[in-house]
Parts: structure tokens; C-alpha cells; sequence
């Protein structure tokens, strides 16, 4: 098998990976010809999972993927030491990222070209322990399946949520989201000494099958836990344009958030990926 490109945006790929670092220890990296995935699946059945889905193109000038396995290859990482690397290609000259073998183990190798106060040319690599999934692995990690949800709505600022969530997590491990048609969302914290409701209005929704939807006054309603949401929250290190809540009763929440510029009335042509966030609900 091969991998092997030319960063050119390691500031977005350090971004996205800054994303994930509270999630887990360690992530998987799925190259494709066409597409890079970086997924997280929680070590415990029904916890949260984080599933991307990037355009090379946005961070690579040339990138090559080849293997047996249908030209896919699927790598497990820990999440610092691939950041580290990175972020030494930050104000690089050039900087190659591939897939080779140290001592007979598999590395992400980045190979990185400064230049020096002096002005010499100096060249670091850095290699990231890798360890190739196999088939069977990869047949066993499979992204969630949800049914319909009832409300799609267009989340407020994160970093306006942020700072509301930061003074509820002190008040409760859980957290009630609930959103209707109308462009209404709230965010609930209850316990036995507090009960506190924030409110937003005028947002958008997203509208997809009108026969499946509730009425358009009606909150559908989700309660997952605390530090979830707030695993979630640290998305904002890709600044999204836009931050879609999936509300699916009695079941999760999903959030899809688009990494691009907002330059068009249509999400998925200005986007040049997308981190997509499973919190399974937790009973009352």
C-alpha cells in the first residue's frame, strides 16, 4: 500500500484534528483516492462518535492512495502525536506526508523543509506510529445508522454556545436540547437545586420530507449527556460557517459541522468537508 502527499494546508488539518483530541486517545485515518476520513469511535457501546469527511484537495497539492483493499487504507493513530507533527509544518517550506517503515513497523512520516534565521535550508522529519487495520477491523467499524429526525436547525454561534454551556456543566451532568420547525431551539439544565432554560429564535431550518416532520410548533426534545455536548462544542476550532442539530427523539443527536466559507446559498457546494458528531441520548 501507498500514501503519499504534499501539505499544503497543514493549518486546517491541525484544526480538525484539535477537534477530536478530547474525544479519544486515538483516532482512525481513512484514505481513499477522493476522500480523507478521521473517525472516532467511543471505547464504550453507545458513547459518542465523531465521523469526517474532508476533500484532499483542501489540504494536499498532489495525493496518492493505493492498496489492495480497493484502494483504501485505514490507519490507527494517537491523536497528540499526529498534532505534534503537525504542527512543525506550520510556516514551512514544504512539507510531505506518507506512509512508510521504520524498524519494520509503519509510520506516517512528515518530512518538513524550513528555512533557517541564517537562511539555510533545514529539513525535520517526524515519524507517527501507525498501525494498519485489517479488513476484518474495518468491516467491524461502521458509521452509526440513524432514522429521520424530526427537526433539523441551524445551531447558533458556537462560540456563543460555549460560553452558556460553560456555566451549565457546573449545574448538571446532562443536558436537554429541543428545537421545533419555527426556528426556536433551547438548551435545559434541571437538577434539585437548579432548573435553567436558554432560548434562541429566528434560526433556520433545514426542511427535508414535509410528511415526515411534526408539526411546526412542536419541540422535539433530546437529553445526552454533559461532557458529550461539550466534546462536541470543541469543534470550534474549524470555525464552521454552519452547524446543523439533528434532533431524533428517544434516540441521539446528531450535529453535522461544515467546514468551508459560507460563499453559497447551498451547504454542500461551499463546503469542502464535514465533521459529523453521534451523541447517543441518555434515559431521564
Amino acid at each position: 500500500m501507498r500514501f503519499r502527499a504534499q501539505v499544503t494546508n497543514s493549518s486546517l488539518l491541525v484544526r480538525i484534528v484539535q477537534c477530536i483530541e478530547r474525544l479519544s486517545k486515538t483516532a482512525v485515518l481513512k484514505l481513499t483516492p477522493t476522500r480523507l476520513h478521521i473517525i472516532v469511535v467511543s471505547d464504550t457501546e453507545g458513547g459518542l462518535q465523531m465521523w469526517s469527511d474532508v476533500d484532499p484537495q483542501a489540504l494536499f497539492a498532489s495525493y496518492r492512495v493505493e492498496s489492495l483493499h480497493n484502494n483504501e487504507i485505514h490507519l490507527e493513530f494517537h491523536i497528540d502525536n499526529l498534532q505534534r507533527a503537525l504542527r512543525s509544518a506550520h510556516n514551512s517550506q514544504s512539507a510531505v506526508l506518507k506512509l512508510t517503515k521504520k524498524q519494520n513497523l509503519p509510520v506516517l512520516s512528515l518530512s518538513v523543509q524550513s528555512m533557517s534565521s541564517t537562511g539555510h535550508t533545514t529539513l525535520v522529519c517526524q515519524d507517527v506510529p501507525v498501525r494498519v487495520l485489517t479488513p476484518e477491523q474495518v468491516r467491524a467499524m461502521r458509521e452509526p445508522e440513524v432514522p429521520d429526525a424530526h427537526v433539523h436547525i441551524m445551531m447558533p454561534e458556537l462560540s456563543t454556545i460555549r460560553s452558556v454551556v460553560e456555566r451549565m456543566r457546573l449545574m448538571g451532568d446532562r443536558v436537554t436540547v429541543a428545537a421545533n420547525n419555527e426556528g426556536q431551539l433551547t438548551l435545559r439544565v434541571a437538577s434539585d437545586r437548579v432548573d435553567i432554560t436558554t432560548y434562541w429564535r429566528g434560526l433556520a431550518n433545514m426542511t427535508y420530507d414535509a410528511s415526515e416532520q411534526p408539526q411546526a410548533h412542536e419541540f422535539s426534545v433530546a437529553t445526552v449527556d454533559m461532557r458529550n455536548f461539550c466534546r462536541f462544542l470543541h469543534s470550534y476550532h474549524v470555525a464552521p460557517k454552519n452547524v446543523i442539530c439533528a434532533i431524533l427523539e428517544h434516540h441521539a443527536l446528531v450535529f453535522y459541522v461544515y467546514i468551508g466559507e459560507a460563499s453559497s446559498a447551498n451547504i454542500d457546494e461551499q463546503s469542502c468537508g464535514s465533521l459529523t458528531y453521534y451523541l447517543p441520548v441518555r434515559q431521564v
